[in-house]
Formats: C-alpha cells, sequence, structure tokens
C-alpha cells in the first residue's frame, strides 16, 4: 500500500512538472448567437449575433487550475429581412431580399476567467500537454446601442455578463497552443433600452477559439 502510494505522488509530481504552463498570454476571437426566429419566422426577423475578440493575461496555479484576467470587446446586430418583388425573382424563382439593420452597438469589458484543465495527454515533440477545460468568465461590460428604431442618438449600460466554457486546448510548438470551444453566456443588449428593443436578441450560444503564448515556465 505505502508503495502503491509513492508510486502515485511520484506520478503526479512527474505530471505536474510536464503540465505546468505558468505564465501566458491569451489572444480570443469568439461569436455569439440564437435560434430564436431561424426556423419559424414570418416577419423576416433574423436572430441577433455578436462577435468579439479579448486578450488577456493567464496564470496557471498548478496543472489543473489557472486563473485569467483581461479586456474584451466587440459589436453586435440585429436586422429584418425584406423581400420586395419589384426588385425581381431570384435563381429559385423568389422575390429578391434586402437587410435592414434594425439594432446594432459595440460593447467592451475588462474581465476575469478561473479555468478548470484536466490534461488528457502530451507532446513530447512540442514539450506540451493537451488539454480538455471549462472556464467561468466574468465581465463588467459596457454595453454601446448605436442605432435602434424609435431611438435618437446613443444609449449605453453597465451590466455583469457571464459566460462558461467547455473547450479542447492542443500545443502548436514548445510555446503557442491553440483552443476551441462551445459556451453559454448571458449577453443580451434589449437590457440598455427596453423600450425600444423589441425583438428576441440574446445571444446564448457561443463559439470561439484562441491562442495562448507562454511568456514564463
Amino acid at each position: 500500500m505505502k508503495k502503491l502510494l509513492l508510486f502515485v505522488i511520484l506520478f503526479l509530481l512527474a505530471v505536474y512538472g510536464l503540465a505546468q504552463e505558468g505564465h501566458k498570454l491569451n489572444l480570443d476571437i469568439d461569436a455569439s448567437f440564437n435560434l430564436n426566429y431561424a426556423f419559424s419566422n414570418k416577419d423576416g426577423i433574423k436572430d441577433p449575433v455578436a462577435v468579439g475578440a479579448s486578450l488577456g493575461y493567464e496564470y496557471d496555479v498548478n496543472m489543473f487550475f489557472g486563473i485569467e484576467a483581461g479586456f474584451r470587446g466587440g459589436g453586435f446586430n440585429q436586422g429584418i429581412r425584406y423581400y420586395d418583388p419589384n426588385f425581381g425573382l431570384d435563381p429559385m424563382g423568389d422575390p429578391q431580399s434586402f437587410t435592414k439593420t434594425t439594432y446594432k452597438g459595440t460593447y467592451w469589458a475588462p474581465y476575469i476567467a478561473p479555468k478548470l484543465y484536466l490534461p488528457i495527454g502530451y507532446d513530447d515533440k512540442k514539450d506540451r500537454a493537451r488539454y480538455v477545460f471549462i472556464e467561468n468568465r466574468l465581465s463588467y461590460m459596457r454595453i454601446n446601442l448605436n442605432k435602434a428604431e424609435g431611438m435618437t442618438g446613443n444609449a449605453h449600460k453597465y451590466r455583469l455578463t457571464y459566460e462558461i466554457r467547455a473547450g479542447y486546448q492542443f500545443p502548436i510548438d514548445d510555446r503557442w497552443a491553440m483552443s476551441c470551444w462551445l459556451g453559454y453566456n448571458t449577453f443580451d443588449f434589449s437590457k440598455v433600452k427596453p423600450e425600444v428593443v423589441q425583438h428576441k436578441n440574446s445571444t446564448p450560444i457561443q463559439v470561439g477559439i484562441g491562442f495562448n503564448y507562454i511568456i514564463k515556465q
């Protein structure tokens, strides 16, 4: 029993030494959307889309846990598709359409993001581990609504936004790694000015890719 315990301890210490990545810079690109109007929409309302990027510094406390702080920003929009027979027919024989933007704006936020990692393999050539991870991100976001029907000028509001991401990270070389994830978030720009934003515009479904660079091990 003691030999088994000693073996487990030595194994964990060895994996810890291999998996520990230290201090990293992270660059992420993400897109968020929903499917409220995608399949049953007679009014031509399009689903909202939000696209953003973030730059952060991450410190890995150990092989299982890291914490990141950084800054993110991006934009969002939503439109309505109109069909006008005066424009003629498309190749499928349907009236030509055009899209009018009904809502658009930008956002920016500082954030903090604890991360849980599970090493699932090790690349000897690149001297780095492969991971699956879960990230919880909390942002204090300023949402700027720059265009909305029935609104003159701009409007903005500060809101806490939560994201959870589940993904896979793999090494490119001994310094660079790439990740991809699927997530959920609470971003909803209708909260800026509910009296003028009439459509459903939360964007809970999120996909993204990211790159990280080890600056110190």
